[in-house]
């Protein structure tokens, strides 16, 4: 593929925007080989785990803004942008986005969609949106006033200021922030410990965690424990526990 790579090793799946040139500015190209890429780690039965990633000193720096053109800002995203969206958000497997150098407009949206961010403490966010006239998108609105106080997400998307990764933690935006030089290793040893882990429980955890109702929930719980008390890693772990005692 032109501007992404994809690899698979101990049950991870990685996927990196590779537009390191541009600080991986989002273009069509990488927008739609990234849908498709989506599509095959999620039904890769070998990769438990994904990780979104950037070459370079970069994330992503947002939608390319050298490309130009008149089309409608509307199609493109429902046509370019939303497949992938929509991809991240329905994906069962745990989607981990690790974060370093800049992160902005839209390439902080696709990282908000993940369920974990870890990210070196130099980053820098930026909600830029404003700045060029346009409404946050890619489901960033979506995400964020889930993640942080919708008043201070709103206030923080209307002044288009850059912040920095302390001030994004405290917004409630990272999961673990990390030294530069321990970023790659901590990301790699996250992503590779989770992916050991029950596949039927980690999905099953998430799930759970996106229930909206309290007795949606508690019927959730029903049918997941159920089914996790059938797995073989399930019987080996008790019978360990068990053995020791």
């Amino acid at each position: 593929m032109e501007t992404i790579q994809i690899t698979r090793h101990n049950g991870v799946g990685w996927l990196k925007w590779n537009r390191p040139e541009k600080l991986n500015a989002l273009n069509e190209t990488l927008l739609k080989e990234a849908t498709e890429a989506m599509k095959g780690l999620v039904a890769d039965e070998d990769v438990r785990v994904i990780v979104l990633v950037g070459e370079g000193r970069a994330f992503s720096s947002g939608q390319d803004l050298t490309i130009e053109g008149d089309a409608d800002y509307g199609t493109y995203l429902e046509d370019v942008y939303h497949p992938l969206v929509r991809a991240l958000e329905s994906c069962k497997k745990p989607l981990i986005a690790g974060i370093h150098g800049v992160v902005a407009g839209a390439g902080l949206s696709l990282a908000l969609a993940a369920d974990v961010r870890i990210v070196a403490r130099s980053t820098k966010f930026s909600s830029a949106f404003i700045k060029i006239g346009l409404v946050a998108d890619a489901g960033g609105p979506y995400h964020l006033k889930r993640l942080m106080r919708p008043d201070l997400a709103l206030s923080w998307m209307w002044s288009g200021r850059t912040i920095d990764a302390e001030q994004a933690e405290r917004f409630g935006l990272v999961t673990e922030l990390v030294e530069d030089d321990a970023y790659t290793r901590a990301l790699t040893e996250y992503a590779e410990a989770l992916a050991k882990q029950s596949p039927v429980a980690v999905e099953g955890m998430k799930a759970l965690f996106r229930t909206e109702s309290f007795e949606a929930g508690l019927e959730e719980e029903i049918q997941w424990q159920r089914k996790c008390g059938q797995t073989e890693i399930h019987r080996q772990a008790m019978h360990a526990f068990l053995t020791k005692k």
